[in-house]
Formats: C-alpha cells, structure tokens, sequence
C-alpha cells in the first residue's frame, strides 16, 4: 500500500483540528455548568442570610418585649421515633 506522506500528514492534522473542535465545545459546555452551578450556590447563600435576618429581627423583636426567644426544632405533632425516652423506660 502506498500512501503520500502529504496525505498522511493532512489526516493527521484533520483528526487534531477535529479533536481540538469536539474538546473546545466540551470544555465550553462544562465551563457554563460551573458558572450555573455557582449562580445556584450564590443564590441558595443569599436565601439563608435573609431567612438568619429575619430570625434575628424575630429574636430581637423577642428580647425587646422581655421574653426569651424559642426556636421550634421539630414541628409540634411530628412523632420523635422514640429518640426522646428515658432509658428506664
């Protein structure tokens, strides 16, 4: 089989030309999800510093009036699994 080394050497460079292509649009489409992904924290960061701002106003608000602030850790109904019991029990 002969080839021309000019033809070998033109395949060569299509397939590099044809890989850079396909890695640059890879790289371009991660690069957009990483940027998304960063918007989605920045925003999921904002939501939980107004919601500590609004406790703390609440709590202020609390301490203001001459009570002591309670946070509820469950809702009121929610059965605890039996996690609360006495050991004695």
């Amino acid at each position: 089989m002969n080839l021309h080394l000019g033809v070998i050497a033109l395949l060569l460079f299509l397939a590099f030309v044809v890989g850079f292509f396909v890695r640059s649009l890879n790289i371009n489409a991660l690069r957009n999800r990483v940027l998304e992904l960063e918007r989605e924290k920045m925003q999921d960061h904002a939501e939980i510093l107004q919601l500590q701002k609004k406790m703390s106003e609440k709590q202020e608000r609390a301490v203001s009036a001459g009570s002591t602030p309670v946070v509820a850790l469950k809702e009121n109904g929610q059965p605890d699994g039996g996690k609360n019991r006495l050991a004695s029990q």
